[in-house]
């Protein structure tokens, strides 16, 4: 039999071909999923994101100098693997510390199998760690935070069911705030005071001042003292004056013997009736808060969403928006249902006033006087156009021998101006305002403020039968397939 060395030639060629192209295909599969176990070579093809980190993360765990262990005891498979897309997210989100940062370890220890793995962390915790725990642990201090996989998650009661839902994620706002924690030196007390009040925000500034490494106590401040050595005072619109003897404790505190180094924010709210004790109180400190709301006469600074009673202003740069990222703070700030606050005077002995917001030149103040004469004559009398204050700062001062301590009040016009569904709108800078105020006047060098992520818009997400079936197409079906492909080229070329 003749051979044709021509066909042999080409054919043994087509056939090394396929072979070489069948297997960089298989070893290029085998690549990129060692890859993207070990680098984080996944792609978030969501709209915001909502499987990332933010970018105010990343550049503190660049910060990071300790060792930072993460141990969730829910083992890897269940939880990457969860039926809950907010699980899965969350696992997503754990990983990225690592990624980031190789300050940071993740570990996930199936309680089951490894129970005694916890252990070595009951030594500087007193609590319960479970099997659906998640400790952050400081292992050059040996300080510790241990969560629950539930605290990564807010949730809602369906009524229908009567069941709990997940409505939003707050993995990345709850890990980084007990990283922050756990590596801060000194970490800062916050006091929320519990008042009688109708405001709707208080469980958020509370979140806020956790999510952003303060201890948080609640304190009764008519049945218990105030902690000295607590930092920051919260008083989110009390529905009724407070009591003589609660003024005093505010003042105690501020003034702290003197030494001063105290703060307090202080929420305004239309809703509250007539509070004389407060008001002379604040008065001392250069600030009055008027009866009435306030807005605008520009059409175009009002804010559709709050009919009238909402208006952004932007920000001024000053030293309290230095907590603000430089991309950020073109972002408005709203204010809603507010009410006007006036600026006693500048300075007066060792008081300092400013406003660090305004409303825009062309701000009006519906005050009680004017609703009234409007009722009983039915004409609205002029109102002057003016710069009014929404958020004023007061501070009184001492000097040590090395530097001047400060003790700070903020007020806010309105409680509303920290409703959860503002501050955790990226449109707004309600949420990075307010902390970035928060870690100035207390002296936190590191803080950030996180915006919980709603998942239920469109995703881009696979089930475990379309991943699966989608893994067989790839490494098995699509090199199957080329290889076929080769022998019958090479066959045909063989018997032509």
């Amino acid at each position: 039999m003749k051979i044709n060395k021509k066909k042999l030639k080409y054919g043994t060629a087509a056939v090394v071909i396929t072979a070489v192209v069948v297997a960089m295909v298989i070893l290029l599969n085998a690549v990129l999923s060692i890859l993207s176990e070990s680098y984080n070579m996944s792609f978030d093809l969501t709209p915001n994101k909502d499987f990332e980190i933010s970018q105010e993360t990343k550049d503190y765990l660049a910060t990071l100098t300790e060792n930072v262990e993460i141990c969730t005891t829910v083992d890897e498979y269940t939880f990457k693997n969860h039926q809950n897309l907010y699980f899965r997210q969350a696992y997503e989100v754990l990983k990225k510390y690592e990624y980031n940062s190789d300050k940071i370890t993740v570990n996930f220890v199936d309680m089951t199998t490894n129970p005694t793995y916890v252990e070595k962390y009951k030594k500087y915790y007193d609590g319960t760690i479970s099997d659906s725990s998640i400790v952050i642990f400081n292992e050059d201090t040996k300080r510790i935070r241990v969560l629950s996989t539930a605290d990564l998650f807010n949730t809602e009661i369906n009524y229908y069911y009567f069941t709990q839902e997940i409505v939003s994620s707050k993995a990345e706002q709850t890990l980084t705030s007990a990283i922050m924690y756990i590596t801060d030196p000194e970490p800062k007390t916050a006091v929320y005071l519990n008042v009688t009040t109708q405001s709707t925000v208080g469980e958020n500034v509370q979140s806020m001042l956790s999510s952003n490494g303060f201890d948080l106590l609640t304190v009764d401040p008519l049945t218990e003292e105030i902690p000295a050595d607590a930092d920051l005072l919260v008083l989110n619109a009390p529905m009724n004056d407070l009591a003589p003897e609660v003024i005093n404790k505010l003042y105690t505190f501020m003034e702290n013997g003197g030494n001063y180094g105290k703060n307090m924010i202080y929420l305004a709210s239309m809703e509250q009736n007539e509070t004389p004790n407060i008001d002379a109180f604040l008065a001392e400190w250069g600030i009055v808060v008027n009866g009435g709301f306030v807005s605008d006469s520009n059409q175009q600074n009002l804010d559709p969403n709050y009919y009238g009673y909402g208006f952004g202003t932007f920000i001024e740069e000053n030293d309290y928006t230095s907590g603000i990222a430089p991309e950020n703070i073109d972002a408005p700030v709203v204010s809603y249902y507010a009410r006007p606050i006036e600026i006693l005077f500048d300075f007066r002995d060792n008081v300092f006033v400013t406003s660090l917001l305004n409303t825009s030149e062309t701000g009006i103040a519906f005050t009680n006087e004017i609703q009234q004469e409007y009722a009983e004559t039915g004409v609205m009398p002029a109102i002057e156009e003016k710069p009014i204050p929404m958020i004023v700062l007061s501070y009184k001062y001492t000097f040590t021998e090395h530097e001047q301590v400060l003790s700070n009040i903020v007020v806010f016009g309105s409680d509303q101006m920290l409703r959860p569904d503002i501050t955790s709108a990226t449109y707004y800078n309600n949420g990075d305002y307010f902390v970035s105020i928060l870690n100035k006047i207390s002296g936190k060098e590191n803080g950030i403020y996180i915006v919980e992520k709603d998942l239920s818009g469109d995703t881009f997400q696979i089930t475990a039968s379309q991943y699966y079936t989608l893994r067989n197409i790839l490494v098995f079906i699509l090199p199957a397939a080329v290889a076929i492909t080769g022998i019958v080229v090479w066959l045909r070329r063989r018997h032509k």
